[in-house]
């Protein structure tokens, strides 16, 4: 699965950006797998928690904020300074399609 930089092999549970490997956890994969499957499409915090954490999304609970922060840091940041992976208050998170 290919979005932009972004390589996603899900059979090996790897990933790869511009080419070079992604050490990810394997929550962190979880969720960029489902991110990535969704590219350009708003992910809800519950879907991502359901299927990413493989359990409902509690009240307060941080957890994919801080596994998707984490994303952020491996990624890297778009040439303009933001992020590949934008949130979208209120709604959830998106992988963004370049």
């Amino acid at each position: 699965m290919v979005v932009g930089a972004l390589t996603v092999f899900p059979g090996q549970r790897r990933v790869e950006w511009s080419g070079s490997p992604v050490e990810l956890t394997s929550t962190e994969f979880n969720l960029l797998e489902m991110l990535a499957r969704n590219a350009g499409r708003v992910v809800s915090k519950a879907e991502l928690s359901e299927q990413g954490l493989g359990r409902p999304l509690a009240r307060f609970d941080r957890s994919i904020d801080v596994h998707l922060s984490s994303i952020r840091h491996k990624l890297g940041l778009r040439g303009d300074g933001r992020s590949w992976i934008e949130t979208v208050r209120g709604l959830g998170y998106q992988l963004v399609r370049e």
